[in-house]
């Protein structure tokens, strides 16, 4: 058995009705995810982080040396 299509007044498809519909169940899909998603950071966390730090001071190198020369 077929759903009805919500029709407008002059027999078009309600397609606001579609698009509404559409937004709440992709709302509700993204609220699904992150109820579901785990607290914990992940570990690649620590990694990004390592080379921060020394990338920082060789930019800070790099740009001080030609005024120290």
């Amino acid at each position: 058995m077929t759903d009805h299509i919500k029709t407008r007044a002059d027999g078009s498809i309600d397609t606001a009705h579609y698009i509404r519909f559409g937004r709440i169940a992709r709302s509700q899909v993204a609220h699904d995810m992150v109820r579901t998603a785990p607290t914990k950071r992940s570990s690649h966390m620590g990694t990004r982080r390592s080379w921060l730090l020394p990338m920082a001071i060789l930019s800070v190198a790099a740009l001080t040396l030609p005024y120290l020369a």
